[in-house]
């Protein structure tokens, strides 16, 4: 168990904790801490979180995933960009952790005592366990294109909130270990038009598509997201989001993410 200050990293759980208290941080970002706290004093570049977090397989915005992810790491650290205590950005480069750290045993965890059965059964079982897991874990892998939020409201000032809804989502759905998400390739900004969800798919061997809309509606703002399937073009889940005067990312991903994992049970 990695330690700094009165905080606490369960590597095992995958809880990060103060005094004792658990402090609430979702997988990303915990994972960015574990590789910072790992590298104490050192810098830790972009490119090296990058390939941390998402691997080679995998492909977003790993600009807004890195900001978005060291963002939630400050609030649950209580620190601060200008005076960092702990998590010190360098421009371009990367971030260092400030801290000093320790390590601490965590309590062995409880094994109950196994049957006595016979060496070539129990081998035979495990075997069969492994071999079942990675099949269910490579057939439940499923890869989601994002395309880029169409501003459909006339007004261009809105463009730069498209694009933050689009990486949001991006960033929400990699959370999810699940999901392969593609959110970074020129053809996901096609000009609607001209956009083919076959063709979209087909190309970035993507199995569904993610498509929002960012429009006018009658009390102000709202988006439209759509959830469907390359192979027949089937809509598994579509959904509609009115803009709150505050936390509108939170409140677009959430929908889209919820609704992916209502479509993702529906083509099952």
């Amino acid at each position: 168990m990695l330690t700094f200050a009165d905080f606490e990293i369960d590597e095992r759980a995958g809880v990060l904790r103060r005094g004792g208290a658990r402090i609430k941080l979702q997988d990303l970002p915990f994972r960015m801490l574990v590789v910072l706290v790992r590298r104490p004093g050192e810098v830790v570049t972009r490119e090296e979180l990058r390939a941390a977090l998402w691997g080679a397989e995998t492909f977003v915005d790993a600009e807004a995933g890195l900001n978005t992810a060291i963002a939630k790491i400050r609030e649950a650290l209580g620190d601060n960009a200008d005076t960092p205590a702990f998590i010190e950005t360098l421009p371009k480069r990367g971030y260092r952790f400030m801290g000093s750290v320790g390590h601490a045993e965590l309590p062995p965890a409880r094994v109950d005592r196994p049957r006595r059965w016979p060496w070539a059964l129990a081998g035979l079982v495990l075997i069969a366990v492994v071999v079942a897991a990675y099949s269910m874990t490579r057939a439940g892998r499923i890869t989601i294109a994002v395309v880029h939020f169409h501003n459909e409201t006339g007004a261009a000032e809105n463009d730069r909130l498209a694009d933050t809804l689009t990486d949001a989502v991006v960033v929400a759905l990699a959370e999810h270990a699940e999901y392969g998400v593609i959110g970074n390739s020129p053809l996901l900004r096609t000009d609607r038009m001209f956009e083919d969800v076959r063709t979209i798919g087909e190309a970035l061997h993507a199995d569904f598509v993610v498509l929002g809309q960012l429009q006018n509606g009658d009390s102000g703002l709202l988006t439209r997201a759509h959830f469907i399937r390359v192979s027949d073009q089937k809509h598994f889940w579509a959904g509609k989001v009115d803009l709150p005067p505050s936390g509108v990312e939170r409140a677009v991903t959430a929908a889209i993410v919820d609704g992916v994992g209502v479509g993702v049970s529906r083509s099952r």
